[in-house]
């Protein structure tokens, strides 16, 4: 055979990284041939770059790089102990040709032999136009199958270097196995060879890119296209934005597949699903929904890929509390029981309707909950904010009920996103309260559920406006005890002071000092201070007491301070000066000035006071 080894090493550096250790030890008895003369082409291509080395890794049962390029004894040997492909006694030549070489196992050495060249060039042709890998519907290594076969054309056969072969070798570039750098040296040795490039080669070379991505030199082969007229049709760019999306490229990715559906661009269901499951990933939501609804309509309702690029779309968008996306995918596989969708999925479903004020969808997905298991205290809560957030509040309260029934205690946190809905929806007030006493007329309402609506109003309107709910409690609730909290917050917003005297001696009889609820340093004041202006000497110390042993006096809240010197020094109460000491004795600069300067003004205002009771007597006993 006059053609050497070294006629290809190109070619050959590009697939197999042991061949420059061949290479060195046959350069000196090797002649090797003039380099052509430069065309269009070779001043367009990418010149020859440093050789990287690459290691080919091979699936179990598979013939490794090196032994499929430079191997032929090693695979001759393995030929002969299989007999045949499968590793039949059945001679070769008994079978057809794709049993002989699209077999899941590598062809022997005797299969290629008893191949004619016409056939190994359609065993080709199939791996190439193989995009799943597996011709005859069996698994397929169609990188290495194609090296193995475009090896044994140009080693043993001494077939001519064509343009098909590139082509073949360009499509092997594209399987994972395959990288960039391949991709570059095929073009380089075909500079080398004077070989013009093709349509197929360059689609073959985007294709590559789709899974080694390389902006610069995509962008060249796109330049060369164009060079020679090649068509750049939708296959071509889609093959392009998918490139650029593997090279994280999303917005260039996206706008360049948006361009195209906009023209109207007839686009493969494949790339909709790449997007689909990519922008899903990346949290890219909307634009993942957009593209969601085009490939549904591109597949219909009944396709299977659909559904599950739907089910990917609920858990992604569920995860998210994306409500839209979580709506679109409970409708379209959930609600007509396309898929069964897991307990985290549905969780999440619950907590994204919660969010949304999504009564609907709450309420189904706690209905899913319930078909699976007993339902859990959050999950109720999840449907009772969303029915507070829908402005719903009898709803809300009736879940209440349902919740109290099976034996869930509700307490004050129960009912904190009713308390938020009509604190920021006051006209829903009157709504709440209708709702408490209709819905005891058919069961006990939990006293948290008629607290947050007694609260909200008197925050919204005053006590007096509550005052009829809050002396109806006794029929309406079961518990009998008296609500601490709710009667504190009721003195509070006390407009009329006959109405919070009256509240406070109330409270002062019915609530002991150990009941007393631990509040905030804002609600103590406050607290203090509407005990104070009223007269509540007892009550406004008992607070003020546990107000400071909580720090309260660290607050810059000082209107409590003020009242409650002003009324114990106006009523000569002597429990004001441990307060007091207890103020100065914090080291709080800014505590202390208030307590000096409102008691240097009540002595200024005493000394006035007995002035003018001094000029009042010297003045009557000088008119007598």
């Amino acid at each position: 055979m006059q053609r050497g080894q070294l006629l290809h090493d190109g070619l050959w550096r590009c697939l197999c990284p042991s061949f420059d250790k061949l290479a060195l030890r046959t350069a000196g008895t090797r002649q090797s041939l003039p380099r052509t003369r430069s065309t269009e082409w070779q001043q367009r291509a990418v010149r020859a770059r440093p050789m990287h080395v690459r290691r080919y890794e091979t699936s179990a049962g598979s013939a490794s790089a090196d032994e499929t390029l430079l191997g032929q004894d090693s695979l001759q040997t393995k030929g002969a102990q299989r007999g045949g492909d499968d590793g039949s006694l059945t001679g070769p030549k008994s079978r057809s040709w794709k049993e002989r070489l699209l077999a899941a196992a590598a062809p022997s050495e005797e299969a290629l032999e008893a191949s004619t060249t016409e056939e190994i060039s359609a065993a080709l042709a199939s791996l190439r136009e193989a995009r799943g890998w597996a011709p005859n519907g069996q698994d397929v290594d169609q990188h290495l199958r194609i090296v193995q076969l475009v090896q044994h054309l140009l080693a043993v056969r001494d077939q001519p270097i064509t343009p098909f072969v590139y082509e073949c070798l360009m499509d092997a570039m594209a399987h994972p196995r395959g990288s960039v750098d391949g991709v570059r040296k095929l073009l380089d040795d075909m500079v080398e060879q004077g070989i013009k490039p093709t349509s197929e080669l360059c689609n073959g070379a985007l294709r590559a890119m789709m899974n080694h991505p390389d902006y610069v030199l995509r962008q060249e082969i796109l330049d060369t296209m164009r060079e020679y007229w090649f068509t750049i049709d939708t296959p071509v760019k889609q093959t392009v934005v998918v490139g650029l999306l593997r090279d994280e490229q999303y917005e260039l990715a996206y706008s360049r597949l948006t361009e195209m559906i906009e023209q109207g661009a007839k686009i493969d269901a494949w790339v909709y699903d790449i997007f689909i499951l990519v922008f899903g990933k990346l949290g890219f939501l909307d634009e993942m929904l957009q593209l969601l609804y085009r490939r549904k309509n591109m597949g219909g309702s009944g396709d299977a890929a659909v559904t599950s690029l739907t089910y990917y779309a609920l858990d992604v968008c569920s995860q998210a509390y994306h409500h839209a996306g979580t709506l679109f995918g409970w409708l379209s596989v959930v609600r007509n029981q396309l898929v069964q969708p897991s307990d985290g999925i549905i969780e999440n479903v619950l907590g994204t309707a919660a969010r949304n004020a999504d009564a609907q969808l709450a309420t189904e997905a706690l209905d899913a909950v319930s078909e699976r298991t007993r339902a859990q205290t959050h999950h109720y809560e999840a449907v009772v904010e969303a029915f507070a957030g829908s402005g719903d509040l009898a709803a809300a309260i009736r879940t209440l009920c349902i919740m109290s029934d099976g034996g869930i205690r509700i307490s004050r946190g129960h009912t904190r996103t009713i308390h938020n809905a009509l604190r920021s929806r006051p006209e829903l007030l009157g709504e709440a309260e209708a709702a408490v006493r209709e819905t005891a007329r058919g069961r006990s309402v939990p006293r948290a559920a008629a607290a947050v609506v007694i609260e909200s109003i008197a925050e919204a309107h005053g006590s007096e406006k509550a005052l009829s709910l809050y002396r109806d409690l006794p029929t309406l609730c079961s518990a009998k005890s008296p609500n601490a909290r709710m009667m504190q917050d009721l003195i509070i917003h006390s407009a009329d002071e006959a109405t919070a005297t009256s509240l406070a001696k109330e409270y002062a009889d019915q609530v002991s000092e150990n009941d007393d609820p631990t509040r905030s340093t804002g609600t103590y004041s406050h607290l203090i201070a509407k005990c104070a202006e009223v007269g509540e000497m007892d009550l406004a110390f008992r607070f003020a007491n546990q107000a400071m042993a909580g720090g309260i006096a660290r607050s810059r809240s000082s209107r409590w301070i003020s009242v409650l010197v002003e009324q114990a020094v106006a009523r000569e109460d002597g429990r004001i000066w441990p307060v007091v000491d207890s103020l100065l004795g914090k080291g709080e600069e800014e505590t202390s000035k208030i307590v000096r300067r409102i008691l240097q003004q009540k002595r200024i205002s005493k000394l006035a006071s007995q002035w003018r009771a001094t000029a009042a007597t010297t003045a009557t006993g000088r008119s007598l």
